[in-house]
């Protein structure tokens, strides 16, 4: 009886660090240890990370800038997982230009305002220009997958043209930015026709800016999509938060939402909490054992 009890002990220290490993943010270099087997998977590589030319110094930049001290311990180049990324590879944007438009190949769909194009050859991953679609990919918010939907069931109709506009060609996570044509309909302002725009952020001042503002208004007015008065009741008792859903411009932008002032360790530190709260269960529990044997 006392080994079982020995067993179960052991068993409830080990099932927090373990089942929440993984706190599902990205760092600084765009990647995240796996938390099954701590292989350290590169999602959307950062500037910082295309810095590295071999997967030996992407080791130590990792090292460096991500907060996972349980799984660094054992870090090897053999336990990067690149996810298609090359390293060392210098990405020739020289032929792009802002104010133009490029026929572009669907690659992959990410949610529902951002997704990956074949352009001239090259593969950005673009966002989608002015709107912020609710997450689906790291957070899942209400009307998130309904968005993500929506966006690769009309990017699959293909016939795809991306316009540049504003002030930059790319944002600072180096993704593309661009206006999204599928035919001759705006994306974007398909989106907000359907109620699925929760709000506009701004890199610069877009040529489209009006008309999709006025497919929101027009969304709101209507009760289209998580604009319906069923949807409002959703999103009140839904568990992830959601922004003011206000027409007003905000400099923001997305992916991961929370990284920019927190430190690696705050950002991953979440397995040292639950592997200290396990350790404090542990000593009651020992503590019990003794006094009742």
């Amino acid at each position: 009886m006392k080994r079982m009890v020995i067993f179960l002990f052991c068993f409830l220290l080990m099932f927090p660090i373990s089942a929440f490993a993984h706190p599902g943010e990205l760092d600084e270099l765009g990647g995240h240890f796996r938390g099954s087997d701590c292989v350290y998977l590169l999602h959307e590589p950062t500037a910082l990370a295309k810095q590295a030319k071999t997967k030996q110094e992407l080791v130590q930049l990792i090292q460096t800038y991500n907060g996972n001290e349980r799984c660094k311990r054992h870090l090897t180049p053999e336990r990067i997982d690149l996810d298609g990324h090359t390293l060392g590879k210098k990405e020739d944007r020289s032929t792009l230009r802002l104010g133009r438009t490029y026929l572009a190949e669907l690659v992959e769909c990410i949610d529902g305002d951002t997704a990956k194009f074949r352009v001239n050859g090259h593969v950005y991953t673009t966002r989608f220009l002015f709107i912020d679609t609710p997450e689906s990919t790291i957070q899942v918010e209400p009307y998130g997958k309904e968005a993500s939907r929506f966006t690769c069931s009309r990017l699959h109709q293909g016939n795809i043209l991306l316009e540049t506009d504003g002030d930059a060609l790319f944002d600072k996570y180096q993704r593309l930015l661009a206006w999204v044509w599928v035919g001759k309909r705006l994306l974007q302002e398909d989106l907000a026709k359907a109620g699925l725009v929760e709000d506009f952020y701004d890199y610069g001042d877009y040529k489209y800016e009006a008309r999709v503002r006025k497919a929101y208004e027009e969304a709101k007015r209507t009760g289209a999509g998580m604009y319906g008065k069923h949807a409002a009741g959703e999103r009140e008792g839904a568990g992830t938060e959601t922004r003011p859903q206000t027409g007003e411009k905000t400099a923001k932008t997305v992916h991961p939402p929370a990284l920019e002032n927190k430190t690696p360790l705050e950002r991953s530190g979440r397995p040292v909490l639950y592997t200290l709260l396990g350790l404090a269960a542990a000593a009651a529990l020992y503590w019990l054992i003794r006094r009742l044997t």
